[in-house]
């Protein structure tokens, strides 16, 4: 057997000198999250330990453990802090944080401490963390994620997604290999690796040279010949996998192993037979214990166990770590002890060390935190296949779990011991068990699992009162998930359980339930009733957080009937009852209605300040990917209708909206694609609102979801040069809200429909397709008398009669000046732009004069401050029909996506529709399109080769045929019609004309 050297680290300069740099830069408060990944044995906790050495940064350090096979929740944020407890920092910041307190043991009234969430916890985490920042940065690491549990991988994605200028670096290390696709891992690295603050650094095989470096200063610098070689060319320049070789040695009676994994099962074999039971107990374990522990399974005395143990340390198996607990050298030695237990070998040891793990908890206290005995207790009695014993356990684990905040563990736990419990005679309800793991589901954000675990337990329920809490419970789980349908069903299902007439805190939350479902689905006077009523009973019973919740419903119904102060004051009260209880649902449920309600008062900037104060609460709370998606929709509408497009862009990009799936990711979807249409690109428009139409249509969206859509619809056909598109989708969308709630929001529709039907009018001047259009005013018409009064009504009004009035040819500049002054009034610059270009264009239609090139030169400005590309290039060729002169092209806004076309396709013959029923010859589409282009006579004459006197009797002829009265409205004709330039027309070939 050789005998092995201390050795420091051999090569591994490139990566250790960039985790210094990122060191360095945290420093300066440019926090990052490193992915170091690698195979087994390749080095990473060596590099790491060498750049802890080298740069002595603070260390919070763990890793995850797989007990049991099971990973052991928060694990490495256990041991990081069982290593500060000395730490000044850290015991304030234990003493002041009950969620942080009850992970680690000892800490005087932990379990007596106020209530808090799992993001109570992040939140202290983070803090911990730029504290201890302040003297040296922080280096956190996390060790082989590949066995971590979900609470470590959502409080490393908290870290990531809210780090801004703590001084920390973050490094995550796992196994590359051991990421299978769709594995919880697999999707956890592809979102976090994703974000700008995160890193990946992959660690390779030792070259050749390294290799023989390393053999060199495994053996004191003088390698046995035959050693070198054979390890050179059986290790692959894995590090770990050398440094077995190397201790293994050479001679003719050691055959050659194959891989690693035989590697170590052979330095096992080779331990004496005690040591060899003592890695087998230890390897049942799980994870590193006291000697005692390991002595006590064993049915050893202690002196023995030390004997037995004394080989495995000096052949490097074993290691001795902090408190004299006992822990394999390498992770991978315990995968190949445990695997290489027979099924019999295992039963017996599982139930000996849950003996032995109960006689510690009976002797003196032990150091473990009571959600990691309770656990390790659990899976021990199930996997000696001791089941009645096990009961209890579980049940115990899943509470302890739920005391710090690991409620994928809960859910676990308790989904266990309510099977267990329907085997079993016991105290324990499976009901009860398997309502606490849907809450403990609903908690992690897993709605669709809640909702299964809930009405399993609801089958079950026998009482009457159980059953309306199990269904008020799925009712409240399908309403986060966005599902209306779903939720009213069961809190209905609630209602009808309850006994006539019951006062009580359960009647109070059910009429609750069904308050605030009626006011997101625009059922108004439902919600006033409900939302009364439910006020009642919760101030008879004293149910404050059903009184806020109430509240907020009652807003929702005063603000769309109009009340908006009234509805305003109503979120706020909801958001101080919701801060007040301190539910973190609640808080983001507020927080989301009161920037709806304030948007609907038209206080925009107040939808900002609130939207993003709400955004940062509920990421405190756990909920950016649930509440925080509809906060960002909300404030990003708020800014687009300010016209700010870039902050809204950024906020919109978020990666925290990306892990939003389903019915929830549809606000965010429609406003994206509000800002893609906006700058003229049409591509991704059509994408963002596609997928969103697809979710609200398929999942029971409210109605003002699906009047959004709409909206967004008709608005991408009236910039894509399709109005009978767009005109069909408002339609469609007055259709699906008449006779409800939402009619008194449909003015916006009904403006939308009103402009498709006058670009239509623009380009199908005869007397045949007048008639038609004139028959589709009507429904328009209809809607805006049935729209409520609310800040913006003005405004639309205004909007609506100037396009009516350009329906029916004759634009009326003061028509349009009066919508800009209303748009104006309530702060929508965006809208107001629009009907400047139309007050631009009117004023032109009626001459060019010094008022109406300024007022055009003042809307292009316009156009280019706010990044309106698709109205720049209308006002540019507005500008050009005019022969006006705008600022040079290089100042001009640049297009982005699908090219604008704004004009209606050719028909198969290359002719643009529409244009057959106006009898024009070729000769004058040819110079209709020097029309579109803002060609004089003169400049037409020369590009067709005729004379200017010519070539004006075509242009009399084509207005005559247009019906319309001057050249400038018949170049607007041509551009809606499809016609192109007049040297493509001219060189086209006859078949493409």
């Amino acid at each position: 057997m050789a005998e092995v050297a201390s050795t420091g680290l051999v090569g591994r300069t490139d990566v250790l000198d960039e985790l210094g740099a990122l060191l360095r830069l945290a420093g300066d408060g440019a926090p990052c999250l490193v992915l170091l990944t690698g195979e087994t044995g390749v080095g990473k906790t060596r590099l790491l330990r060498e750049v802890v050495a080298r740069y002595e940064p603070t260390l919070v350090a763990g890793a995850c453990v797989p007990m049991a096979g099971e990973p052991l929740p928060y694990a490495p944020l256990r041991q990081g802090l069982r290593r500060l407890r000395g730490h000044g920092v850290v015991r304030q910041e234990l003493t002041r944080s009950a969620a942080l307190a009850r992970l680690v043991t000892g800490v005087a009234d932990a379990e007596d401490a106020e209530r808090a969430s799992q993001a109570a916890l992040f939140q202290a985490v983070l803090s911990l963390i730029d504290r201890l920042g302040a003297s040296a940065p922080v280096l956190h690491l996390v060790e082989d994620l590949h066995w971590a549990d979900r609470s470590t991988l959502d409080l490393l994605r908290y870290l990531a997604v809210n780090m801004s200028t703590e001084r920390v670096l973050v490094v995550a290390t796992y196994r590359d290999d051991a990421v299978t696709p769709g594995s919880a891992l697999a999707g956890w690295a592809a979102e976090v690796g994703r974000l700008d603050i995160t890193r990946r650094i992959g660690l390779d095989r030792l070259d050749a040279e390294e290799t023989a470096r390393l053999v060199a200063s495994l053996t004191s610098g003088h390698p046995d010949p035959t050693l070198l070689d054979s390890t050179l060319s059986r290790s692959a320049g894995n590090p770990l996998f050398i440094e077995q070789l190397v201790l293994r040695g050479t001679g003719e009676d050691l055959a050659l192993p194959v891989t690693l994994q035989e590697l170590l099962a052979a330095r096992v074999d080779a331990l004496p037979e005690g040591s060899r039971s003592l890695l087998s107990a230890l390897a049942v374990h799980g994870r590193s214990v006291p000697l005692e522990r390991l002595a006590d399974t064993l049915h050893v005395g202690v002196e023995d166990a030390e004997q037995a143990l004394r080989p495995a340390l000096e052949q490097h198996v074993l290691e001795l770590r902090d408190e004299q607990r006992v822990g394999f050298r390498h992770p991978a030695f315990e995968e190949v002890v445990y695997g290489g237990l027979l099924p019999t070998e295992r039963t017996r040891l599982h139930l000996a060390a849950a003996s032995a793990l109960e006689r510690s908890r009976a002797g003196v206290a032990s150091p473990e935190p009571a959600d990691v005995r309770a656990a390790e207790l659990a899976r021990h009695w199930l996997r000696s296949g001791e089941e009645e014993r096990a009961l209890d356990a579980a049940v115990e684990a899943g509470r302890t779990a739920e005391c710090v905040y690991a409620f994928a563990d809960a859910q676990v736990w308790f989904g266990r011991a309510a099977e267990l419990a329907q085997r079993w005679p016991s105290d324990h309800d499976p009901m009860r068990l398997l309502s606490r793991a849907a809450e403990a589901a609903a908690l992690t954000g897993d709605t669709v699992e809640a909702e299964r675990l809930g009405e399993t337990a609801l089958a079950l329920a026998a009482e009457p009162a159980q059953q309306a809490e199990l269904c008020e419970r799925l009712g409240t789980y399908a309403y986060l998930a966005g599902s209306g349908p779903r939720a009213e069903h069961w809190f209905r299902q609630a209602r009808a359980a309850l006994p006539e007439g019951e006062v009580s805190v359960l009647a109070a939350r059910v009429h609750a339930g069904l308050a605030l479902l009626a006011g997101a689905w625009s059922r108004l006077e439902e919600a006033q009733e409900w939302g009364e009523h439910g006020l009642r009973l919760a101030r008879a019973t004293g149910a404050r957080r059903e009184e806020g919740r109430l509240q907020s419903a009652l807003g929702l119904a005063a603000a769309a009937r109009g009340r908006t102060d009234d509805g305003v004051a109503h979120q706020r009260e909801a958001l101080a009852i919701a801060e007040e209880v301190g539910e973190p649902h609640d808080i983001g449920t507020a927080y989301v209605n009161l920037s709806h309600v304030l948007g609907l008062a038209g206080r925009w900037d107040e939808v900002v300040d609130v939207g993003r104060a709400g955004m940062a609460a509920v990421a405190r709370v756990g909920l950016s990917a649930q509440r925080g998606n509809l906060l960002r929709a909300n404030t990003g509408e708020a800014l687009i209708t300010l016209g700010r497009l870039d902050e809204a862009q950024a906020l919109l990009d978020d990666p925290q909206a990306r892990r939003v799936r389903g019915i929830m990711a549809a606000p965010g979807l429609m406003q994206s694609a509000r800002i893609a249409v906006l700058r003229g690109d049409l591509r991704a428009a059509w994408d963002q609102c596609g997928r969103a139409r697809a979710v609200v249509e398929a999942e029971g969206a409210p109605d003002a979801w699906l009047r959004d859509v709409h909206e967004l619809t008709a608005l991408i056909e009236l910039w894509a040069g399709r109005p009978a598109a767009a005109y069909d989708a408002v339609i469609d969308g007055l259709d699906l809200i008449a006779g409800g709630d939402e009619e008194g929001f449909g003015d916006e529709l009904a403006a939308l429909g009103m402009r498709a039907l006058a670009d239509q009018a623009e380009a199908h001047r005869d007397r045949g397709s007048q008639r038609a259009l004139d028959r589709r005013v009507a429904p328009l018409l209809k809607a805006m008398d049935r729209v409520g009064a609310r800040p913006e009504s003005a405004a639309y009004a205004a909007w609506f009669a100037a396009e009516h009035a350009r329906f029916s040819h004759r634009s009326d500049p003061a028509l349009w000046d009066t919508a800009v002054a209303a748009w104006d009034a309530v702060g929508q610059p965006l809208r107001a732009l629009y009907a400047r270009w139309r007050a631009a264009e009117a004023r032109l239609d009626a001459g060019v004069d010094g008022a109406a090139i300024a007022a055009l030169r003042a809307a292009y400005d316009g156009a280019v401050r706010l990044g309106m590309v698709r109205v720049s290039e209308e006002l540019v060729r507005l500008a050009a029909w005019h022969r006006i002169d705008l600022p040079a092209a290089d100042e001009a806004p640049a297009v982005g996506g699908t090219p604008s076309t704004g004009v209606a396709a050719p028909d198969a013959d290359g002719t643009p529709a529409g244009l057959r029923r106006y009898g024009l010859t070729e000769r004058e589409l040819e110079v209709l399109a020097g029309l579109a282009e803002g060609r004089t006579n003169r400049e037409i004459g020369e590009e067709l080769f005729i004379s200017t006197k010519t070539a004006s009797v075509h242009v009399s002829n084509i207005l005559r045929k247009l019906d319309v009265s001057g050249r400038q409205e018949a170049a607007r004709v041509a551009y809606r019609l499809g016609v192109r330039g007049v040297e493509a027309a001219r060189e086209s070939p006859p078949g493409d004309r």
